[in-house]
């Protein structure tokens, strides 16, 4: 085994490791602070893509309330700056990556089926 190839596998067993560590930090994290489904529809399609106004129509709320939590949450880590395109704001991580729920667009007139389908990304 060379030393590159050492440093490859160790560097892959780390971050094997330390993705487990930050998913378990996470999720509580995440769960406390999107306590309501509108928090969380916000943020599952906060992509990087999406405008804030855009964002807004989807999810029912306006455009400053979607603008205040992209402050919120850049500011606890839940989510960066968009690597597409900047000014926006891109989450960690698919809610259903972490097994939490993420309502569907909506949800107000449609309680009962308020959830996405947990394996859809």
């Amino acid at each position: 085994m060379t030393a590159d190839t050492e440093i490859l596998a160790e560097l892959r067993e780390q971050t094997k490791w330390l993705r487990l560590l930050g998913f378990r930090s996470l999720r509580p994290l995440i769960t406390e602070v999107l306590a309501s489904e509108r928090d969380r529809l916000v943020y599952e399609l906060s992509d990087g893509v999406r405008t804030a106004r855009e964002l807004g129509k989807l999810a029912g709320v306006s455009h400053p309330t979607v603008l205040r939590l992209w402050q919120d949450w850049r500011a606890l880590g839940l989510c960066i700056e968009s690597t597409k395109q900047p000014g926006r704001a891109e989450h960690l991580v698919a809610l259903s990556k972490l097994g939490i729920t993420v309502p569907r667009m909506g949800f107000e007139s449609q309680p009962s089926e308020a959830l996405i389908d947990e394996s859809a990304e």
